[in-house]
């Protein structure tokens, strides 16, 4: 019920994933997250209590790990620290590059949002260790499942480039605002 809440605040009216940019520390120990709609292209911020970082770290890393243009899962490809307070993360879309895919995370946060992210998608080796990260060779969201080593893979979900509804592959229209999906 709780996780629901917090993914409400994180999807726009139009029912896109709203995508984190920035992640700060305000003056009162709260974060402050610059978020956007893909879809839209308009941002606002959002004020997140930093001692309910297990409720909303999960939905967090998955809204920072989106592209800012079409809403795509995406694979860091760098991690830099840019200031002391501060890391830069660099991600790429498989249609957009890095084009807007830039983020700016508040040090404190950074590594608990990888490890959310790698636990969600079974992404190896720790990327929170790795200063250059290469994508995944077989693309966006595409890893190996842990079924996968025994033999079962189970279809990994894609998101819609208008609405970033997600949808599965051999889908042909978004059964949310019925668009034509791509065939990747």
């Amino acid at each position: 019920m709780v996780q629901d809440a917090i993914e409400a605040n994180f999807t726009c009216n139009c029912g896109a994933p709203l995508v984190v940019l920035t992640l700060e520390r305000t003056k009162d120990n709260k974060v402050s997250a610059l978020v956007v709609c893909p879809r839209h292209r308009t941002a606002h911020s959002l004020i997140l209590d930093h001692s309910a970082l297990n409720i909303w770290a999960s939905t967090v890393a998955d809204r920072v790990f989106r592209c800012a243009l079409c809403g795509r899962e995406l694979n860091p490809v760098e991690v830099s620290a840019s200031t002391e307070k501060a890391v830069t993360l660099t991600l790429s879309c498989p249609k957009h590059g890095v084009q807007n895919n830039t983020r700016h995370i508040w040090k404190v946060l950074h590594k608990r949002l990888l490890d959310e992210l790698r636990q969600r998608r079974s992404v190896e080796p720790s990327i929170a260790e790795t200063p250059k990260i290469p994508p995944i060779e077989s693309g966006l969201g595409e890893g190996v499942s842990p079924s996968e080593s025994q033999g079962a893979r189970e279809p990994v979900p894609r998101f819609c480039e208008e609405c970033g509804n997600r949808f599965r592959p051999g889908d042909t229209f978004c059964l949310k605002c019925g668009a034509k999906l791509g065939q990747d």
